[in-house]
């Protein structure tokens, strides 16, 4: 047996090719393949209609646009995206960012995410004309990979709370045959009460927290747990349990109040051709080593969900309109809960207005995701506590909170502090991104400026000539507000570089030396705007500062306009600096800059 954990597991899962959930695993109150039930994903005349339904589906074309980050918001690449039961695939780029055309018109798609060494998910979507389609989806690396012999079984632990039971002989395969050899498990335990910004799965996991309870009825769900267990052969094909139930103990999570020991919380599986979770099992909270877990008999593997179905109700409404107040119909509203683990969404209307079933008496933040001309963007909005009355978007949108109408645009803030090497604020410095936005430091040294979100941006401190360099700093910018309004996840702390030294030259143009032309220096790492900047003496003679222990590039002009350059390493230099008389001594000696023009 071999077991390995997250990050390491990645190294190992991927050499395993994950494939989709069995439709044998499907829970048997819920009719895949059948005719007019009232829950039914493929069939003709049902209540919740599916993708392969001739009545349910348009052959006008559409199209799905989207990204996929990590629970750390970076983007994630090779991400399959697809459209479940469809031949209609794609994979994200660098960016994260895929793209998937000549999609039919249709009320429910389920779009699955797959890569090896993270956790499966989907999301169901309804696919609009005339509407920018589009998803905004984390993923989480797998936990935990181990491998074990299918007829002696296993029982793995993490040595705390986590414990899962593998009874030998119990594994089959997508035909229900019995499986006898090696059996690769992931297992992934999805972190729910993290600070959004620093990990929190709960947007990672499949859909939102709608249910269908043993009755048959709509629930929305409080979650204290989550776990996802897949099982693959060592060809990548999906295995399943047999006839016997896998115990699982699972810690318990809370947001919230806690539950006791002795509570019975109902298991709930997520149905993915379905898009919802399904109540399939009952679970007992108990005591382990001083803390909560929850511990059930699992009858088949896939994401599993501790939840209670929320029966206090509030309801949250807004509308969302682009910077000069046109509707965004289509655009995708996520209510997610801060004092309780829990998320709704729905989808605006053509006026732009949306309402959300939350919990009442809590308070949640609603994050809106849309396409503004193919450019996927996302903010946040500052949490709002509900109203403790009854309340339900059922009973009329006058019973809900409101957020009022909210103005979105591709752009998000980044705020942060200038400070010199004491830690003492600059004050007047002009701080910007070459992707768009600047700003001026304050009297505490702190800026926020507006530019793009979802992308790759460096922050600079604009340079001015003989004056100290200081470090860009790289980030990709999360949703914010773009009009530094409220709170802005994107942070950067400005610093001069640790060392310096210097590097002389001459610049010669036109068989001339050439006086008061400015030299720039460029940071390798950072090519997109000069850190420092000098200027030719009347000789033509100049000495610049240059950062120690990076490989900087030294120019005069840019662009078309380039007059010439040279690149240095800079590695093994270090305290040296240009005289206040312009002389450079020890300073690092360039070839001459002769320039015709």
């Amino acid at each position: 047996m071999i077991t390995i954990n997250r990050p390491t597991g990645a190294l190992i899962a991927s050499f395993f090719t994950l494939a989709l959930f069995c439709t044998s695993c499907t829970p048997k109150n819920i009719i895949v393949n059948d005719d007019d039930d009232i829950i039914n994903v493929v069939d003709d005349d049902d209540n919740t209609p599916g993708p392969a339904d001739d009545d349910d589906t348009s052959m006008l074309a559409t199209s799905l646009t989207g990204i996929v980050i990590s629970a750390y918001g970076q983007p994630i690449s090779d991400v399959t995206v697809a459209i479940l039961n469809t031949d209609f695939e794609t994979e994200t780029d660098a960016n994260g960012r895929f793209n998937l055309t000549g999609l039919s018109i249709s009320p429910r798609e389920i779009v699955t995410f797959r890569k090896n060494a993270y956790a499966r998910s989907s999301v169901p979507i309804e696919l609009r004309e005339n509407t920018e389609n589009n998803i905004v989806q984390r993923m989480t690396e797998v936990d935990y990979t181990f491998s074990f012999d299918a007829g002696n079984g296993y029982t793995f632990t993490d040595n705390e709370s986590l414990q899962l039971e593998l009874p030998p002989e119990n594994i089959v395969d997508a035909k229900g045959n019995s499986y006898n050899g090696s059996v690769i498990a992931e297992i992934t335990v999805f972190d729910l009460v993290s600070d959004f910004n620093f990990g929190n799965e709960v947007l990672a996991a499949p859909g939102d927290f709608t249910a269908i309870n043993s009755k048959g009825e709509d629930k929305t769900l409080e979650s204290f747990g989550m776990i996802q267990v897949n099982l693959t052969a060592l060809s990548g094909e999906d295995l399943q349990l047999g006839s016997h139930a896998s115990v699982i103990r699972l810690p318990v999570q809370v947001a919230g109040v806690p539950p006791v020991i002795g509570d019975e919380i109902s298991a709930w599986s997520y149905n993915e051709p379905l898009g919802k979770w399904i109540e399939e099992a009952i679970g007992t909270v108990a005591e382990y080593e001083e803390s909560l877990v929850w511990e059930f008999e699992a009858p088949h593997f896939s994401t599993w969900n501790c939840d209670r179905p929320i029966s206090t109700h509030g309801c949250l409404t807004g509308t969302i309109t682009d910077s000069v107040g046109v509707p965004r119909s289509g655009a995708t509203v996520r209510a997610v809960g801060i004092t309780y683990i829990s998320t709704t969404t729905a989808r605006t209307s053509q006026d732009g207005s949306f309402c959300l079933e939350v919990k009442n008496d809590e308070t949640v933040w609603a994050e809106i995701s849309y396409s503004i001309a193919g450019q996927t963007a996302t903010q946040r909005t500052d949490p709002i506590t509900i109203s403790a009355g009854q309340a339900s978007c059922s009973l009329g949108e006058g019973t809900c909170d409101d957020l009022g109408t909210i103005s979105v645009d591709i752009s998000t803030c980044v705020s942060g502090v200038v400070i010199d090497s004491q830690n003492n604020p600059i004050v007047g410095a002009q701080v910007f991104s070459p992707a768009g936005g600047i700003a001026s430091t304050d009297a505490s040294g702190g800026f926020c400026l507006t530019t793009q979100v979802f992308q790759a941006a460096d922050i600079f401190v604009q340079s001015l000539v003989n004056e100290i360099a200081y470090q860009p700093v790289r980030m990709y910018t999360q949703p914010g507000f773009p009009s530094c309004q409220g709170g802005c996840s994107n942070i950067a702390i400005i610093r001069p570089y640790a060392d310096t030294s210097c590097a002389h030259g001459f610049l010669v143009i036109n068989d001339s030396p050439a006086a008061g032309i400015p030299v720039n220096i460029y940071d390798d790492e950072f090519p997109a705007a000069p850190i420092a900047s000098t200027m030719t003496m009347a000789n033509g003679d100049f000495c610049a500062q240059v950062p120690a222990g990076i490989t900087a590039t030294v120019q005069v002009g840019f662009g078309a306009e380039l007059c010439a350059s040279e690149t240095l390493n800079t590695d093994n230099l270090g305290g040296e600096a240009c005289a206040d008389d312009g002389q450079y001594g020890e300073c690092y000696s360039l070839s001459g800059f002769v320039c015709a023009m």
